[in-house]
């Protein structure tokens, strides 16, 4: 069996842009055309490969095959460069890449702009929480992602990065409130804390290092889904919650922020994972990532 490169396109577009009409427009066609080809495709290998929901989605066969396309794209792309032969027929090539919100509001912009100053690639970076980056490497929607994950997923390599550490911090005000006989379980309790969304349990596995089994099951919780929101509400006085360092180092120098309590951080390990393929620009993007990189928390050896 072979599979056309045009109709790999169709579905890659779709699951890339969320919709066969938004797939049209990247690809400079018609709607028609691309559902067209999807079903050729679904057709040819004889498996459902979209959700024909909103936003449209891939099933665990189109997931492969979206990889594929992916990876071809790439492959073709630097061949082509490589010898010296790509002409303006050739699709713009773009790296799908998943990273972490903090991430991409700390070092990550760093590895980009470095990735940019080699190469005419550009990435399709998706936000996702760090713990759930890897979930989009494995269903083949990204080349590469940072995650917090250490185990390589099947077919890609993995590099250690290092940890961006969170501190716990509030105001003093809000310390004086509600933390001035201590943080334990009965002073958490009563304290509001920031949340990201609900994939965020970072906070509540903090809590639970400081108050053990003792701590009650909910906390009055402000959720702000923007790193920056988050920063600027521990700075209203809203809540107490973990930031990373970077972002408010400033604040506590300044004392406009202070720790919970003392050694009041958490330390997140951070890997890149990609695509094992022998491609020069994935290999540029790696070397970009690890040298952006080096901002982060290394262990002491």
């Amino acid at each position: 069996m072979r599979i056309d490169h045009a109709q790999l396109r169709a579905l890659a577009a779709v699951i890339r842009e969320g919709s066969f009409e938004r797939a049209a427009q990247s690809l400079n066609v018609t709607a028609s055309a691309v559902s067209q080809r999807v079903k050729a495709l679904e057709d040819r290998v004889g498996r459902l490969l979209v959700k024909r929901s909103s936003p449209a989605v891939a099933t665990t066969e189109g997931q492969v095959l979206v990889q594929l396309a992916e990876q071809t794209a790439l492959l073709e792309h630097d061949a082509l460069h490589r010898m010296g032969i790509a002409d303006e027929d050739l699709p713009h090539a773009s790296i799908p890449v998943a990273v972490n919100h903090d991430s991409l509001e700390t070092w990550f912009p760093e590895a980009a702009l470095q990735f940019a100053r080699q190469t005419g690639t550009t990435l399709d970076l998706r936000s996702e929480d760090q713990d759930h980056t890897v979930a989009l490497l494995r269903q083949g929607a990204v080349l590469g992602a940072v995650t917090t994950l250490d185990e390589p997923v099947q077919g890609c390599q993995i590099h250690a990065l290092g940890s961006i550490r969170y501190a716990a911090t509030c105001t003093p005000a809000f310390h004086e409130q509600y933390f001035a006989k201590g943080v334990n379980a009965q002073s958490l309790a009563q304290a509001p804390v920031l949340v990201f969304n609900r994939k965020d349990d970072m906070q509540a596995r903090f809590a639970r290092r400081l108050a053990g089994n003792d701590l009650p099951l909910t906390a009055p919780t402000w959720w702000i889904p923007s790193t920056r929101a988050f920063v600027q509400a521990n700075l209203g006085g809203l809540g107490w919650t973990m930031n990373p360092l970077p972002l408010v180092k400033r604040h506590l120098d300044a004392g406009r922020l202070v720790h919970m309590k003392q050694r009041a951080w958490e330390d997140v390990p951070l890997y890149w994972q990609h695509w094992k393929g022998d491609v020069q620009t994935m290999a540029l993007l790696t070397r970009a990532v690890l040298a952006a990189s080096a901002t982060l928390v290394r262990k002491k050896r």
